[in-house]
């Protein structure tokens, strides 16, 4: 019989899925059991109550850059390894297609 067939990656997947879901089914069996209380998943704020509603936290506009930086660096990696020739020409039309994904990031949706 040949054990190379487990090392393949969808079998090795499959394996440690099935590992993984039977040592999370052992552990419901063994562990202890929650005692539901009032208040106990509540927001605990300093022993005020808490209003999420005061807090709001602008992460817009570093996500757009964040994003912003991903697509050059990649549009850089992809234009600099294309091949010389009448090919390299299709290297302007990708630039126009990020060209227009970069503007997107920039309209303002709200």
């Amino acid at each position: 019989m040949d054990l190379n067939i487990l090392l393949a990656p969808p079998v090795a997947f499959f394996i440690f899925l099935g590992l993984s879901a039977l040592l999370y089914l052992v552990g419901r069996l063994i562990g202890a059991r929650p005692n539901p209380e009032p208040g106990k998943a509540e927001t605990y704020a300093c022993g005020e109550n808490f209003h999420p509603d005061k807090f709001t936290f602008a992460y817009r506009r570093f996500f757009i850059a964040a994003i912003f930086f991903t697509v050059m660096h990649v549009a850089v990696l992809t234009v600099a390894t294309v091949p010389g020739g009448a090919v390299a020409f299709r290297a302007l039309g990708y630039l126009a297609v990020i060209a227009l994904s970069v503007s997107v990031l920039f309209v303002d949706f709200d």
